[in-house]
């Protein structure tokens, strides 16, 4: 192994329902939330941190308030983290966004998250590729989010309970991978689960205090070469498990 360091925006969908347009919906989509989520896609888009119009499309889709607690829901459109249950947190738009970006998905891609959280991210990778696969430590998230994912209506999103830090082993390659945790060091077995000229992005540092991580693979012929480029501060909550940090519970 080596490794070598270093559009139009889419106008705005309009809704002309005033719920969320699933008649088995566990939340509302008011035209309010829906001016707000235009507006927050709009700061991003002006901020910078959207450019690829299939990424922002699917910022405009997925609605966001029903991804947190009613008591922060006012909350929702705002760029900041939030906390949804298990002492985990929803990541801010902008920081989803810096991500979602990175990845560079395609429509034919099967992508890997690590840490499913409260699916958000899930559902807007969800909207823009083949298959996504899940992995959530906490049976509560993952329960949840699975609930979330069928209210969506995304059938093509796998998610299961496990020690996500050692990746999808039994589903692997992968085309993208996405660590949505905190890891201490770059999870290196993990790098092995993408194909040739893979992608996997992955923040690494201290508690809360990592750099975000692009990684890509590059199949030589007789070694494999990971590409690593650094893309700015970030903070998120921990990766636990083998080859991130160890669970306190």
């Amino acid at each position: 192994m080596q490794v070598v360091g270093g559009s139009n925006p889419l106008a705005p969908t309009i809704f002309l329902s005033e719920t969320f347009m699933n008649h088995d919906s566990i939340f509302k989509e008011t035209i309010r939330d829906r001016l707000n989520r235009d507006k927050m896609v709009d700061q991003l888009i002006r901020d910078g941190f959207l450019k690829n119009p299939a990424v922002i499309q699917a910022f405009r889709r997925v609605p966001r308030h029903g991804f947190v607690d009613a008591a922060f829901q006012s909350r929702a459109y705002s760029d900041t983290h939030l906390p949804i249950g298990c002492d985990q947190t929803i990541s801010k738009p902008s920081t989803v966004a810096r991500m979602t970006e990175l990845l560079m998905v395609c429509p034919d891609h099967r992508v890997l998250e690590i840490g499913t959280g409260c699916g958000y991210q899930t559902a807007i990778l969800a909207g823009m590729c083949r298959k996504v696969y899940s992995v959530e430590w906490h049976s509560q998230l993952v329960n949840a989010a699975r609930k979330m994912m069928t209210q969506l209506e995304y059938p093509t999103v796998r998610i299961d309970q496990g020690d996500g830090s050692q990746g999808w082993p039994s589903a692997a390659p992968f085309d993208r991978i996405i660590f949505t945790a905190g890891a201490p060091t770059i999870p290196e077995p993990v790098c092995y689960q993408l194909v040739d000229g893979g992608i996997l992005i992955v923040p690494v540092g201290p508690r809360r205090q990592q750099e975000l991580v692009r990684i890509i693979r590059s199949d030589a012929e007789n070694d494999v070469i990971f590409d690593v480029s650094y893309h700015g501060s970030c903070e998120f909550v921990d990766l636990v498990g083998k080859n991130g940090w160890m669970s306190t519970t």
